[in-house]
């Protein structure tokens, strides 16, 4: 395939076109591509260009991606404003939208991104400026997102987690609850030890790391 391969996704090969990203599309790519549309006019998400049967192709969002999170409290303060910011905007939109890659999840409050973490955010001088891989998108509560982004941002460094987590969740507008981000990391090794595209996840033992974070948790629900 002419263009680019865009390196950091860990199931997909995404290749870079000119202005566009030319990846491999499901059959939930038309609600997703719906939902971009109305989310255009905040620009931090990829704009739909075309679809077909097998390939969809979006507009290239510029910067740098964080395989890592970025230091600092700036950068973890604009991501919870970006999360919180598109959970709103995607709000009036639960009961319009169906055909997801997954079921919702009760209770539906939002439009899920379902990823939300480090890999999928662009970047500008540490800053998060757009969205993308949008593949997991599903009506569901915020805090399914919230948590991921905890196990992402602050989770994924050693060092000062209990008042970044309060940072983050003081700054999107929500309670933290330790049992919430238990499911999240027990979806994530049942993903890893079951899901057929998780091959490399498996063989890599990602499911160790993330049962190294529910034994932290567990430890320091307080």
């Amino acid at each position: 395939m002419d263009g680019e391969l865009l390196t950091g996704g860990g199931l997909n090969q995404v290749f870079r076109v000119g202005d566009a990203v030319r990846r491999p599309a499901g059959p939930w790519a038309p609600r997703v591509h719906e939902l971009l549309r109305r989310l255009a006019p905040l620009g931090i998400a990829p704009v739909p260009l075309g679809l077909d049967a097998e390939h969809e192709l979006l507009s290239y969002l510029p910067g740098d991606v964080g395989h890592v999170p970025p230091p600092g409290d700036k950068t973890l303060i604009e991501s919870a404003l970006l999360l919180r910011r598109l959970h709103d905007a995607t709000a009036p939109l639960v009961g319009e939208l169906n055909g997801w890659q997954f079921a919702a999840r009760e209770p539906v409050e939002v439009v899920l991104h379902g990823d939300f973490a480090p890999y999928n955010i662009v970047f500008e001088d540490g800053m998060p400026v757009g969205v993308f891989d949008w593949d997991g998108a599903h009506p569901g509560p915020r805090w399914w997102d919230v948590s991921w982004a905890l196990i992402q941002f602050v989770l994924a460094l050693p060092d000062d987690r209990e008042r970044r987590t309060r940072l983050f969740c003081e700054t999107y507008g929500i309670e933290y609850v330790a049992e919430h981000v238990l499911i999240r990391l027990d979806d994530m090794i049942q993903t890893i030890r079951k899901h057929p595209a998780f091959v490399l996840q498996r063989a890599e033992r990602h499911d160790d790391y993330y049962l190294g974070l529910i034994k932290y948790v567990q430890a320091n629900r307080a």
